[in-house]
């Protein structure tokens, strides 16, 4: 029997993937800028990654503005400056040109509002770009959002909604997010459906790798 819900919230930061679709961005090279950046990561230059993200987040990069923020939240290739990240995320994950995954910006974004990095804690903005990041396919967004969902984090408790932000995390291959949704069903705070109840999700939880419901 399940007793009670799994809350470790997924404290990581993503980078962004460097594919970025070929788009006119006003003529600037931005785009070479933003190249330039990501092979000077991956070359781990960082002080030179720094240069070229910069140029291409001012340019309109959301994907550069949020791998600059990876940059000065680590200190690699200068100083470590949260303050300095913070309003990147953000712009990572609401500018354009965000790249394969803007979700990973989203993330990062409500990561740093949730925990107070960089600026004043905001829990109800960290409860609403989780869910915009959800709503995008990131996956441990979906599992934070839920959590702070059917806790009243952020907002009013979400039971409807916790339960489909842990639903679309199990599908997503998050095994506590289907621990979780069995949790719901157990307390009879959400229903699933012929197809998806209890036994589907705990059966989920244990294939994903949360032994305690095997």
């Amino acid at each position: 029997m399940l007793n009670r819900i799994r809350l470790a919230a997924i404290a990581t930061l993503f980078f962004a993937s460097p594919a970025l679709a070929q788009t006119v961005l006003d003529g600037k090279g931005a785009l070479a800028e933003f190249d330039a950046g990501m092979a000077a990561l991956e070359a781990e230059e960082f002080e030179t990654a720094r240069v070229h993200l910069d140029r291409a987040c001012q340019w309109g990069v959301a994907a550069a503005c949020h791998n600059l923020a990876i940059l000065w939240t680590n200190g690699k290739g200068g100083p470590k400056d949260m303050s300095r990240a913070r309003p990147l995320f953000q712009t990572g994950c609401d500018g354009k040109y965000g790249g394969k995954n803007p979700g990973d910006a989203c993330f990062n974004y409500a990561l740093a509002l949730e925990k107070g990095w960089g600026g004043a804690q905001d829990l109800t903005g960290a409860r609403n770009y989780y869910l915009k990041a959800c709503s995008i396919g990131q996956q441990f967004a979906c599992f934070n959002a839920g959590n702070m969902q059917m806790q009243g984090i952020g907002g009013d408790v979400d039971d409807a909604g916790a339960f489909a932000s842990y639903d679309k995390a199990c599908g997503l291959d998050i095994g506590d997010g289907c621990y979780n949704a069995a949790f719901l069903i157990v307390k009879k705070r959400a229903t699933g459906t012929a197809d998806k109840g209890f036994a589907h999700y705990k059966t989920r939880a244990c294939e994903l790798g949360v032994e305690k419901v095997c």
